[in-house]
């Protein structure tokens, strides 16, 4: 590891950072568990690892630039996400004719991005109840943002506005007539 890395983890702090690398290690199994991943993929922790560093290098930038203590949770997942779709920590260890085998950090990241925007942190408990009709225009919103992620060049600026634009269009009912 790099002297840049270790001087890196050291400012986070060792506990934190392993602790974050933990939450993500089991939120990458359960949803390889409810998405039925079966034993097609893995996580290899050493990509994982390096998720992680490069996250929080861009973090800790971010920062000292800014000359600013804390960052908005939206811009730390949108760091996160940008990260995991460019390093691909979930790999496909036995081949498979199925296309969400291959596009399975997309999967995860639209995962980890939507369950941060639409859990209420103080309950840990979903946000919105959704009828049929929601859920429909729901899932098209989830299969664009898949598509998204597996063939559009994504940046971390670009993925925070997506959260941000996700979570205002939540305070709107559906039904708005265009003007």
């Amino acid at each position: 590891m790099s002297e840049d890395y270790k001087k890196l983890i050291k400012t986070i702090g060792e506990k934190n950072f392993d602790s974050r690398f933990k939450e993500l290690q089991k939120q990458i199994s359960e949803f390889l568990d409810e998405a039925g991943y079966d034993e097609n993929v893995q996580c290899n922790d050493r990509i994982l690892y390096h998720v992680l560093l490069d996250h929080y290098s861009d973090i800790c930038r971010l920062k000292d630039f800014h000359g600013i203590e804390n960052i908005k949770t939206d811009k730390v997942m949108a760091y996160l996400v940008f990260w995991l779709l460019r390093r691909k920590p979930i790999q496909l260890i036995e081949f498979s004719d199925e296309e969400k085998d291959i596009f399975v950090n997309e999967r995860f990241a639209s995962y980890l991005m939507i369950s941060e925007s639409i859990i209420k942190l103080d309950s840990m408990e979903i946000a919105t109840k959704l009828n049929k009709e929601e859920l429909e225009q729901f899932g098209k919103y989830l299969d664009l943002l898949l598509y998204y992620f597996k063939y559009r060049q994504v940046n971390p600026q670009m993925i925070e506005l997506v959260i941000e634009s996700f979570k205002i269009g939540r305070l709107f009912p559906l039904d708005l007539e265009v003007i």
